[in-house]
């Protein structure tokens, strides 16, 4: 039951991140595209990473090995602007090119559909058991119970 309160509370705090995140982003999108960087609507960062051509014969692991060491100089413009620190990047491998696609948005573990769905729907199920019980259930007797083992 806590799980419910805690999600509600979770849910708003992300969904406020992403608020400041997005505006954040759209008001130095023009400095951040100076820099190479893409935003898009909801406020994400975008860049392409090109593979050196001697990275194309590796392992796709050494190859990730090398994108991650190339987030370096986006982290220090995003530090710049205060974001790195919510900045969390996907990495995508770009199918028939040696490129990956980064993308640079904050963490997502509450603000999600399914997520959200489910919580308003045992949100409303409790609500409505507890409606139900103080509509229907004989409240004085408790009440009474309470005061004789108070006496």
């Amino acid at each position: 039951m806590l799980n419910i309160f805690s999600y509600w509370y979770n849910f708003f705090k992300e969904l406020r991140l992403l608020y400041k995140y997005r505006k954040a982003a759209l008001s130095l999108k023009k400095e951040l595209e100076s820099e190479g960087l893409r935003v898009d609507n909801l406020g994400r960062i975008y860049t392409v990473i090109n593979l050196k051509e001697e990275l194309l014969a590796q392992p796709e692991l050494m190859q990730q090995s090398y994108v991650l060491g190339q987030l370096g100089p986006l982290t220090n413009i995003l530090m710049k602007y205060g974001m790195a620190d919510s900045s969390f990047p996907e990495i995508q491998k770009i199918e028939g090119s040696a490129s990956y696609l980064i993308i640079l948005w904050p963490e997502r573990d509450y603000v999600n559909l399914s997520g959200f769905f489910a919580n308003v729907a045992l949100t409303t199920i409790v609500g409505c058991i507890a409606w139900l019980a103080f509509k229907y259930v004989p409240w004085a007797w408790v009440i009474a119970t309470v005061q004789q083992l108070a006496a």
